[in-house]
């Protein structure tokens, strides 16, 4: 009888432990938050716990995009980075922030509309963000070129020229539009003539992608609606894309 008593103590004290972590309020969190981001829009939407014991993910909404960020269960201690599973070498960070972003049906219908061109023929479809003048997005479009040609996969080019970066990148855009190139065109740096329907697909292009939470350039969107940005090397971005 003294030993059930014993174990059952020691149980108990095992779930007090267990059901004494808990995340603080999005409430709570957008008090603290506050006088970090002053007077910058945003919205604490959801806070909750992650698979590390006492760290908790905190999704932001900010100019019609979700982003991600960690703090203690106190809430006083905001950790700034990417979550990875060792064992299983995945990015937790990068996998949620697609999840959230996630473009929906009628979302991608407008994505659709602003393509330049398509490269390839054969293989699931990726959409690529990108600008001509981007030194990220050259080394991207380097890495998609001989998928395309083995047949390995299909990809929708959206050319979205930075001019703030790249002055000369709109231009480019817009000739490429208007001549019908394709992506070694893009790669090696085109420039050719210009024409009304490319400067209104450019513009369309620059004024709707900001819309859909898209200001970054390279940007992969999947057929499922998944945004992530920045360069995927060929293995990482042929398994997303099945």
């Amino acid at each position: 009888m003294r030993r059930f008593i014993a174990w059952f103590l020691v149980l108990g004290f095992v779930f007090l432990l267990e059901t004494a972590w808990a995340c603080p309020t999005p409430e709570e969190l957008g008090k603290n938050l506050k006088t970090l981001f002053g007077e910058q829009p945003f919205k604490v939407v959801e806070v909750r716990a992650t698979p590390v014991k006492g760290i908790c993910e905190v999704i932001i909404e900010s100019r019609g995009r979700k982003k991600l960020t960690y703090v203690d269960e106190s809430g006083q201690f905001l950790i700034v980075g990417r979550l990875i599973d060792i064992k299983a070498k995945k990015d937790l960070t990068q996998a949620r922030i697609a999840e959230l972003n996630r473009l929906s049906p009628e979302q991608m219908k407008k994505l659709d509309k602003l393509v330049a061109f398509v490269a390839g023929e054969k293989g699931p479809v990726v959409y690529l963000v990108t600008d001509p003048d981007c030194p990220h997005c050259k080394r991207a479009e380097k890495i998609l070129l001989p998928l395309v040609k083995e047949g390995k996969i299909q990809v929708k080019v959206i050319l979205m020229p930075l001019e703030a970066l790249h002055p000369e990148a709109k231009a480019k855009a817009i000739s490429i539009i208007c001549e019908k190139k394709g992506l070694e065109a893009l790669i090696s740096g085109y420039k050719g003539k210009q024409c009304e329907a490319g400067k209104k697909k450019v513009e369309a292009t620059l004024q709707t992608l900001p819309q859909l939470g898209i200001r970054a350039t390279p940007t992969y969107i999947f057929s499922d609606g998944r945004v992530m940005s920045g360069v995927l090397e060929a293995e990482r971005l042929l398994s997303l894309a099945r």
